[in-house]
């Protein structure tokens, strides 16, 4: 795993545009007399049947190609879909893979209730994974409602490496760890993917490793933008996401910003390698929270048989900085060392993954074999 490499500290940018912190909510959304009018405009403004992106299948050995620009309509509904399997629960809905019965593509719908679901969530999410085009953020290939109008379906590419939380379960299943390289790669995916948002002046607000999948290449993919906001100058303190993954600055209802998703980024990681939740797992949420925000963050530290390099370890340190202001954005821990050297270092992505489920090799990816 190796040992002492280089203990620079990378030092935060001098620059303020990251000081952009998240709109506050403004309240109680006032009641309208249609309130799916928003949600039908923008599906038809997605391609009335909606949209669906030219992009390469997840099972194609161009995976890492970003999707294009350009769009095909096509028509979207139940009736052209088959229903394959259940995959889970997303933010506000469940998650199934399912099969276009005109083409064969497999991909993963989640469905989202409208009567349970905030529109503004619902808006928000529609937004910006139809807006979004980045290797590392889940492409969106179309979305619909139902007749009845009381659910809207959401088409994203089927992620067949499953999330880091299903990963996290499978390694301990077979009693390994994940290897400092495989982190390094994992790590600058989520960066990667977290940098690009905030680019489109958007936070995700929702890290955890169940929103962090992977492709069958081991392609990082973020997903999950139900509870994701809009960047702009002003300051916020809502109180949205997943607690326990949660900058201690969100828990205490403070202002925050692209930062607080750097330290969900350092929880999951840690969570990964260690094979368990980095907080005490016997305390009551109140209490769990409390610690959060008021003890010493967790550090990553060797264990028997495992030893991580000193560049690491100062990376998870970074990640969670407890005072947000000296916290690194995205971009600063892109450029830390340990990224930097974990990207000049040769690491077969696909292979991992593919021992890690025990899946068959397969001919058209001998490359990665």
């Amino acid at each position: 795993m190796g040992g002492p490499v280089d203990t620079t500290l990378t030092t935060r940018s001098s620059e303020h545009q990251d000081e952009l912190t998240i709109r506050p909510d403004t309240g109680t959304v006032p009641a309208r007399s249609e309130p799916l009018s928003d949600i039908r405009s923008l599906l038809e403004a997605l391609g009335g049947g909606p949209a669906s992106r030219s992009h390469t299948p997840s099972d194609s050995e161009d995976d890492a190609i970003p999707a294009t620009s350009s769009t095909v309509k096509l028509y979207w509904g139940d009736d052209v879909l088959e229903d394959v399997s259940r995959l889970g629960e997303g933010a506000g809905g469940a998650v199934h893979k399912v099969k276009d019965k005109r083409t064969g593509k497999v991909m993963a719908r989640k469905t989202i209730t409208t009567r349970e679901a905030p529109m503004k969530q619902l808006l928000r999410e529609l937004s910006i994974i139809s807006s979004t085009e980045h290797i590392n953020i889940i492409p969106f290939f179309g979305a619909y409602m139902s007749p009845s109008s009381s659910e809207v379906k959401i088409l994203m590419e089927h992620c067949e490496g499953g999330s880091l939380e299903a990963v996290g379960r499978r390694l301990k299943e077979i009693n390994a760890v994940v290897g400092e390289k495989i982190a390094g790669r994992l790590a600058e995916g989520v960066l990667q993917g977290l940098a690009y948002l905030h680019l489109k002046k958007t936070i995700h607000r929702d890290i955890k490793p169940s929103n962090i999948l992977l492709s069958r290449e081991g392609v990082v993919k973020l997903c999950d933008f139900g509870v994701s906001g809009i960047l702009d100058g002003s300051m916020a303190g809502t109180f949205t996401g997943t607690s326990f993954y949660m900058a201690p600055e969100r828990i205490c209802g403070q202002k925050y910003s692209i930062r607080s998703d750097v330290w969900s980024t350092g929880i999951s990681l840690l969570e990964l390698v260690q094979n368990r939740f980095p907080f005490p797992n016997d305390l009551p949420p109140i209490e769990l929270m409390m610690y959060i925000t008021q003890g010493e963050p967790p550090r990553l530290d060797d264990e028997e048989g495992v030893q991580w390099s000193d560049d690491m370890k100062d990376f998870i340190k970074q990640t969670l900085t407890t005072d947000a202001s000296l916290r690194p954005t995205p971009k600063d821990m892109l450029v830390h060392p340990w990224v930097v050297n974990a990207m000049k270092q040769e690491v077969h992505m696909a292979r991992w993954i593919r021992k890690v489920w025990g899946w068959p090799k397969d001919s058209r990816r001998s490359r990665d074999q």
